[in-house]
């Protein structure tokens, strides 16, 4: 999986002098053997080309240009090629793609998982390593290779590049587009608290809405009857298409973004959008995901050990079941799960994982009722069940990511509203924006309150709003959610 895009700029342009292919991998991706062995036959090929260089042979001088070429892609390329394709997400560089898409000088670019080759045509005073090193610095929280390869091209060979990437842009839009609508199974989610969410929001004609966690579509479709304009982010392709079938009568102010809404800042400035009026997301899982079975996320429904709201993503509850320690399974049923019994739970599965992998969810259901016995009507497997979903998709993290970062998207007087379902998501949001939406802070240490340097918000509902008896007789599944709202001073 890649993405491969051209500068919007310099798309009907044909470079005008010397380009530079720099190609940058992940610290990790390539063993330090693989390196090692790289840059000894390279100093090698070095040497015998600035010899041949001095001895003006050109036959010479470019057969071994040429096998430097050749020692680059198989040593270095090659390997990455691997790399990629044993990790199915992009979600980690996505940071760079956004700088990327920037810069002036950057005429394309291709993303793997674990690399990044970029077409660059110099024009300023600033050098090919200031350049990397400066992408470095700005792509998030991949840590990239301290020595790049770098080869000088010529403008016909950068423009051939440049198509190159511009075709298989198109092509993979076009696959993505095909893959949304080739899916056959419904996408049918009832949406919580949703005319208190949108109102929270105050829609109008002219406000630009975000609604971080699309899924089907109900929130946003409330925001457009209003006359706002909306951005959609979702990872589910399956949620992605029933919101655009849902919504097709908006589309001039409907915009579908493809992603996780823990990069929400970096997706929307990407397309150029700096400031909202209001944010939306609803956390949690979409009843269409726990109801098809194929998706892995019950109990109640023999499918695959999946759990994973991007299909794209590269770990499933499987991988975790079947090749996490024993203590990594404890910590994780106990941390996001809040189950008492992780330790007996984690050891058991592990003693039978030894006899065969366990692999689909009745499986699993199966052996931590074999460990808890059942107690009125709670599954015994739901506690294990949340925190396994919670970290293949590492969902408090993304919380913690549009927390921290969704108040500086937000004009002044915006609205940020979160609406959440268990105990361990609505405690971070309360954290959270009790932290912004205090004046002063105090402790027993200091003899007097203090301003506090993240006071940013107030408080629009100081108690959660919960689900009115009329919704939660026709949405039982909606008892257990929380909205919270604050406003950006």
């Amino acid at each position: 999986m890649s993405i491969a895009a051209t500068q919007n700029h310099a798309a009907a342009t044909t470079p005008a002098g010397t380009c530079y292919k720099v190609l940058m991998w992940e610290e990790g991706a390539l063993s330090p053997a693989e390196l090692d062995a790289w840059q000894t036959a390279r100093r090698d090929l070095l040497a015998r080309m600035r010899d041949a260089g001095i001895k003006g042979a050109r036959g010479t001088l470019a057969r071994l240009g040429a096998e430097l070429r050749e020692l680059s892609a198989r040593a270095i390329a090659a390997p990455l090629d691997t790399c990629a394709r044993a990790s199915l997400s992009l979600t980690r560089v996505g940071a760079l793609a956004a700088k990327l898409q920037r810069a002036d000088e950057v005429l394309a670019y291709r993303l793997t998982p674990c690399s990044a080759t970029v077409l660059v045509e110099l024009s300023g005073e600033e050098g090919i390593d200031t350049l990397v090193s400066r992408w470095s610095a700005e792509s998030g929280e991949v840590q990239w290779c301290s020595n790049p390869l770098v080869e000088a091209i010529s403008p016909a060979e950068a423009a051939e590049w440049q198509e190159a990437c511009r075709s298989e842009a198109a092509g993979a839009a076009a696959d993505t587009d095909a893959d949304e609508e080739s899916s056959a199974t419904p996408f049918h989610h009832v949406t919580v608290l949703r005319s208190e969410a949108v109102e929270a929001l105050q829609p109008a004609e002219g406000r630009v809405l975000v609604d971080a966690t699309l899924g089907g579509g109900g929130h946003s479709e409330l925001m457009l009857q209003s006359g706002a304009t909306v951005w959609g982010i979702d990872q589910d392709p399956a949620a992605r298409k029933a919101a655009r079938k849902r919504l097709a009568g908006y589309a001039d102010r409907l915009h579908i973004v493809a992603g996780n809404f823990r990069n929400a800042v970096e997706l929307l400035r990407a397309e150029g959008l700096e400031q909202v009026d209001g944010i939306l997301a609803d956390i949690g899982i979409s009843s269409p995901q726990v109801d098809q079975a194929e998706r892995g996320f019950s109990f109640l429904a023999e499918g695959p050990l999946d759990m994973r709201m991007n299909p794209a993503a590269p770990r499933s509850a499987a991988d975790i079941v079947n090749t996490a320690a024993e203590s990594e399974l404890a910590d994780i049923l106990w941390q996001y799960g809040e189950e008492r019994a992780s330790r007996a739970i984690a050891r058991r599965i592990v003693q039978e994982r030894a006899k065969a992998p366990i692999t689909t969810t009745t499986q699993l259901a199966a052996v931590i009722a074999g460990v808890l016995p059942r107690k009125g009507k709670q599954h015994p497997a739901t506690r294990s069940f949340q925190a396994l979903r919670i970290a293949v998709n590492d969902e408090l993290g993304a919380l913690d990511a549009l927390l921290e970062t969704g108040l500086s998207l937000l004009k002044s007087g915006g609205r940020f509203a979160i609406i959440t379902f268990h105990s361990l998501e609505d405690r971070a949001v309360k954290r959270y924006f009790d932290r912004v939406t205090r004046p002063e802070i105090d402790r027993p240490e200091w003899p007097a309150p203090r301003p506090n340097p993240e006071y940013a918000a107030r408080l629009v509902t100081r108690k959660p709003i919960v689900a009115s008896e009329a919704e939660l007789a026709a949405n039982p599944r909606a008892r257990s959610a929380k909205l919270r709202v604050i406003e950006k001073l």
